[in-house]
């Protein structure tokens, strides 16, 4: 598996968009500038894990793009669900699959660029399927793999949780080590934890669980 070769298959899916799909009986509108919830290594081994968490009272998406993660926090039983992108079209993207899966909500979607406009308060559960292999910028798909995006995650995560806040992070070993959570997340003061691991075509891929060191 190559990096070219994945982002040939995020153009067949961009060329797509709009579309309607369903993911684990949520409908999702995938529409316009959306990264595509159904494309990938990463969307259904992480949603499945997911679905098999014990419920949070509070919890996050971070980079929620259609919503298809917050919606499946909601699914478990978690209480206030709040999901947040950068991308403006992806949370007027959650808005539509709001009025689509009226039962899986109240949930609060929010624009912004990581906390930066997120209100404070504890969050008890938190979810960051972040992108994490090296591109052109589409989707903040950048040069360094996400390896700045994780850094700035875990400097400004430490406001919104506690010592018992449960954060999980997928991630594919074709992309590289260095851009590799485990390796990045001890130097902010984090305990990484491998929960559950797959292998495909494509190679290993992962779910970490970090928590407060």
């Amino acid at each position: 598996m190559s990096i070219d070769f994945r982002q040939q298959e995020l153009a067949h899916y961009l060329d797509k968009q709009p579309y309607v799909t369903e993911l684990d009986g949520i409908t999702l509108t995938i529409a316009k500038n959306v990264f595509p919830s159904d494309f990938g290594l990463t969307s259904p081994f992480f949603g499945n894990f997911i679905l098999q968490q014990a419920p949070a009272e509070t919890a996050l998406d971070m980079g929620c793009g259609s919503g298809y993660f917050a919606f499946l926090l909601k699914k478990i039983g978690c209480g206030q669900v709040t999901g947040v992108d950068f991308n403006r079209d992806a949370v007027q993207c959650t808005l539509e699959n709001s009025r689509l899966n009226p039962h899986l909500g109240p949930i609060d979607f929010l624009h912004s660029d990581l906390f930066a406009d997120v209100p404070h308060k504890l969050f008890d559960l938190i979810v960051f399927n972040f992108n994490y292999y090296p591109a052109d910028g589409t989707f903040g798909l950048n040069a360094d793999g996400g390896r700045e995006i994780l850094k700035r995650f875990f400097r400004q995560v430490k406001d919104y949780i506690s010592e018992h806040t449960r954060i999980y992070i997928p991630y594919s070993q074709f992309v590289g080590a260095e851009h590799d959570p485990k390796h990045i997340a001890p130097e902010f003061g984090f305990s990484v934890t491998l929960e559950h691991s797959t292998v495909n075509h494509a190679g290993e891929h992962y779910i970490y669980k970090l928590m407060l060191a």
